[in-house]
């Protein structure tokens, strides 16, 4: 250093700890009551809690996050946790769209309302989390350049977190048995995907192993009719029957349809499975 020169400052300051935050937008108002030409949206919480207002009322601010000033007007803002009960209350749709998705229990399977045919139709999990996947995503994409998009864009989207989304969707959107029964006005589609899905519902709450046990196609197409009548469904034929249940048994319990069986007491032979029986309805809706 040259004589003469002033010594260079010496650099106390140090960095500013971010904070914490749960911001839902507040809407903002004129001096006329009505509501700004101009929207502002800044950080995910804002952009979340605005598309779905019902649902941040009960469920709260969508995202935990961090703020970091980066100077005297900017902040750096992170999405650092996801409300999982609000995001999967996204899921059950907008309602003044008409929009509306529930999950039904004994069925374990979500529907979603069809507003063009008045009809719920039903939908896979795999859908619903690539929904949630497209939410966040639009998210990222609108916010300005002082947010991090990291976790929008690749963490909230990992499988687990989704899978985390739409495993709690099945308590919070869940309807029961009379959601679709004869006095409700709720109609859905009677497809052959329903029966489907029914067949595998079946199988897994009423079929069980037993060493020794025989169940004919006759006995087995009668507790399905059985177990048809309890969700309020038409009963279907056998060859639909023969088309359901036997694939869904193969799956469950790697067994496949015999023709050896024979009925000691008839002296007949018969087409169904050994090594499995199946419950009494009402046992299998206890253990259920």
């Amino acid at each position: 250093m040259e004589p003469g020169m002033p010594e260079p400052a010496i650099m106390n300051e140090q960095p500013i700890a971010p904070k914490l935050q749960l911001k839902k937008y507040q809407l903002e108002r004129s001096s006329y009551g009505q509501q700004p030409a101009y929207l502002k949206l800044e950080t995910p919480s804002e952009w979340f809690s605005y598309k779905f207002q019902e649902q941040a009322k009960i469920y709260g601010c969508p995202f935990l996050e961090s703020v970091t000033p980066i100077d005297d007007c900017i902040n750096r803002i992170n999405p650092i946790a996801p409300n999982i009960d609000f995001l999967a209350a996204v899921l059950g749709g907008d309602s003044r769209l008409g929009h509306k998705v529930v999950y039904i229990e004994h069925e374990m399977a979500f529907y979603y309302y069809e507003p063009k045919e008045h009809v719920y139709k039903p939908t896979s999990e795999d859908k619903l989390g690539n929904l949630m996947r497209a939410y966040l995503i639009r998210c990222a994409e609108e916010m300005p350049g002082n947010v991090d998009k990291f976790n929008l864009a690749h963490t909230f989207r990992s499988d687990k977190i989704i899978r985390s989304i739409v495993h709690r969707a099945k308590s919070i959107l869940s309807a029961d048995a009379s959601f679709f029964s004869v006095e409700s006005k709720n109609q859905r589609q009677q497809g052959p995907e329903l029966y489907e899905r029914v067949a595998r519902c079946f199988v897994e709450q009423v079929l069980e192993r037993q060493a020794g046990e025989v169940l004919t196609l006759t006995d087995a197409y009668i507790h399905f009719c059985q177990y048809l009548r309890q969700k309020n469904m038409p009963p279907v034929n056998r060859k639909v029957f023969k088309s359901l249940v036997p694939p869904a048994v193969q799956d469950e319990f790697d067994l496949r349809v015999r023709n050896d069986l024979k009925d000691q007491a008839t002296d007949k032979w018969h087409c169904g499975w050994k090594g499995i029986h199946a419950l009494d309805l009402a046992v299998a809706e206890q253990e259920n």
